[in-house]
């Protein structure tokens, strides 16, 4: 039986998983890694091959070790183990040629599940990279005595030759509205806002450097206290955390102003079904509706990179005369009494609503109160602890305590949890907002007014909404990657370059992943084809089978086509020979034939005898002889392109001055 390529195939498993790794649990890598290893050695010191009985126990663990790590739940992440143990396993049986076609199309599915778990422009570049390195190996296990260089050139022209095919695909092959991909293969990855929040989750939110969504702008960009990017509402309160309504409904009122902000967004996956969008959202897309507190809610919780347009008024008027249910006014019992007993005092001493906010301002600023993100441990009675003992907290501290303040004094109040800010990308144009641009604050209900943004975090730290975390936090030991605009030469370079890929890859997500059905009506007609959505799912079908079609046709045609002969292509193989003969200063005359122009070569060049005269005995068989064949062409263009006259003449003359 013929022996299997155990290290390309192992190869092309590890550059199909490479992507993976820190989507899998570390025993995972470990199982690939130490069976990996043991094939290696197994090859180099020649050990025996694992018996059937071995490898069929090793299988059930395996199993047995994903289904322990899923728990009662299998979903996509789990799936993606259940392939690194099955990539660890299979390697060990391989002995047929067969097994070695099975673990290649393994590297292929890998190479697949990559699509479900990234979406960005540099994944998509890698994958083109797995696929070429999988394709060489598949053609090495069909053709093993081949060259290997020659294999990785076929299968970099299988690759461009498929990219034609691949972008009509793209192009032309039906989309379902929304993700066709819509399982969450990667849940532990996510970050962002969740349906709850306890004192001290925005403060760790912000110490994550990715993105949360980027922004482009269909009209000026609003300034940085404009900015203000409304996810999630928070009602109830326990004392320990923040959970939003039990039951939510569709906005009934209406939201007026004059500063119409128009955008779009690119979510980065995190979930929750919660939208972030400007305050406050007046249209939105089809697949998200505004609910009755104005924030906005996804179909489903979103799983993948989402993009959605949505306008908002930054001066906004709200037609809202209902007075807000009781529940804007509970608290727990007895829980910080010294916040309750001074809300009363407020109320006491102010009759407007007005009033009362003016003055929880004024106690957060006269106060020594200090905007950190290493607050202070809180016990039992966290507002209470925070305003009278530690006065130093992050946005939720002072979101939480003013809102307590609210409901004591009797003032309808609530919590809404978003991001601020955000950083402009000049070269894209487009505005990026970062985990690390979490922020929540307080909105208060007045009447005539309706919910009024009142941020407490501005009062004490007004830096934090002009000039961004960065510059408010500048003293608190930042972490590295939110003090990188104000560092050295090398720092800021970084932060270029960054901001360049950046600027590309939001380019690709706004064209490749924004792609939908009715963006491939509108191309067709543009291209003058004019269809409705039941004819254009029909043309969509028949299409790229055509496309195909034609493409198997026009190869057999090609194939079947009389080509050049032999001879012919041998006249361009000696031209080759003759070229290297002109570079050392020995051109062919056009009246010499190649006997006589071999017979002048070697009379000037003796060394160059042997090769001269090979190449020029094999191009007059070929040229002129009967029944030359491709593999006479073959060897004798290989032939010709080993020969180096340069080199040898120069090796005869070092050995003649020895």
């Amino acid at each position: 039986m013929q022996r299997q390529p155990v290290r390309p195939l192992i190869l092309a498993l590890v550059v199909a998983m490479a992507p993976l790794v820190f989507h899998l649990p570390w025993w995972a890598v470990g199982w690939c890694t130490v069976s990996w290893g043991y094939l290696l050695l197994r090859e180099r010191q020649g050990w025996p091959a694992a018996s059937r009985g071995f490898r069929l126990a090793v299988f059930f663990v395996g199993v047995a070790a994903v289904l322990l790590s899923a728990g009662l739940r299998f979903d996509g992440g789990d799936f993606i183990a259940l392939l690194a143990v099955m990539a660890g396993i299979k390697p060990l049986e391989i002995r047929s040629r067969r097994d070695s076609m099975v673990t290649v199309f393994l590297a292929y599915f890998l190479t697949i599940t990559s699509l479900f778990v990234f979406e960005n422009l540099s994944m998509t570049l890698y994958l083109f990279v797995s696929v070429w390195m999988t394709t060489g190996v598949l053609i090495h296990v069909n053709d093993p005595r081949g060259s290997v260089s020659r294999q990785l050139r076929l299968s970099a022209r299988l690759i461009l030759m498929a990219v034609p095919l691949m972008m009509l695909l793209f192009l032309l092959f039906p989309r379902l509205s929304g993700s066709f991909w819509g399982s969450p293969w990667s849940r532990q990855s996510r970050s962002g806002f969740s349906s709850s929040m306890r004192i001290g989750d925005v403060s760790r939110l912000v110490l994550v450097d990715e993105p949360a969504f980027s922004v482009t702008f269909e009209s000026p960009v609003p300034d940085a206290d404009q900015l203000y990017w409304r996810g999630i509402v928070f009602q109830r309160f326990d004392g320990a955390g923040w959970y939003p309504a039990r039951r939510q409904t569709n906005r009934r009122g209406s939201v007026g102003g004059t500063d119409l902000s128009r955008y779009t967004v690119m979510l980065e996956p995190h979930g929750q079904r919660h939208l972030f969008v400007l305050d406050l959202p007046v249209t939105a897309d089809p697949v998200a509706t505004i609910m009755d507190d104005h924030t906005l809610l996804a179909r489903r919780s979103i799983w993948q990179r989402f993009q959605y347009h949505s306008a908002s008024f930054l001066d906004y008027l709200q037609d809202d005369a209902e007075v807000p249910s009781d529940v804007y006014l509970q608290l727990p019992s007895n829980r910080n009494p010294r916040a309750a007993v001074l809300g009363n005092q407020w109320a006491r001493n102010h009759a407007a609503p007005e009033a009362v906010v003016s003055a929880a301002l004024a106690f957060f600023r006269d106060n020594g109160f200090r905007y950190t993100l290493r607050p202070d441990r809180l016990g039992l009675n966290a507002v209470d602890d925070f305003l009278f003992t530690s006065r130093k907290g992050f946005c939720e501290h002072f979101a939480t305590a003013f809102t307590v303040l609210m409901r004591a004094a009797g003032v309808p109040a609530r919590i809404v949890g978003g991001y601020q800010g955000g950083k402009w990308n000049a070269l894209g144009e487009f505005l990026t907002v970062r985990q690390s641009d979490a922020h929540v604050w307080c909105e208060v209900w007045m009447a005539g007014r309706g919910w009024v943004r009142v941020d407490p975090t501005f009062t004490v730290a007004p830096d934090r909404i002009d000039a961004g975390i960065e510059s408010a936090l500048a003293g608190d030991g930042l972490p590295g990657f939110l003090g990188r605009n104000r560092g050295e030469m090398l720092a800021r370079w970084t932060e270029t370059l960054r901001q360049t890929w950046e600027a590309v890859n939001i380019r690709w997500n706004l064209w490749f992943m924004g792609f939908s059905a009715e963006d491939q009506i509108a191309l067709l007609k543009r291209l003058g084809v004019s269809v409705g959505r039941q004819g254009g799912w029909l043309l969509f079908m028949i299409l790229p089978p055509l496309f195909i079609a034609g493409v198997i046709l026009a190869g057999r045609m090609r194939r079947a086509a009389p080509g050049r002969r032999p001879e012919d292509k041998a006249l361009n193989v000696y031209g080759r020979f003759l070229d290297k003969m002109t570079r050392i200063g020995m051109p062919k005359a056009p009246h010499q034939g190649p006997l006589d122009f071999a017979r002048r070569v070697v009379e000037q060049h003796p060394m160059l005898e042997r090769d001269v005269d090979d190449i020029t005995r094999r191009y007059i068989g070929l040229r002129y002889g009967h029944g030359a064949g491709m593999d006479a062409l073959k060897v004798f263009r290989l032939r010709v392109q080993r020969f180096n006259p340069r080199r040898t003449i120069a090796a005869a003359s070092r050995k003649s001055g020895v």
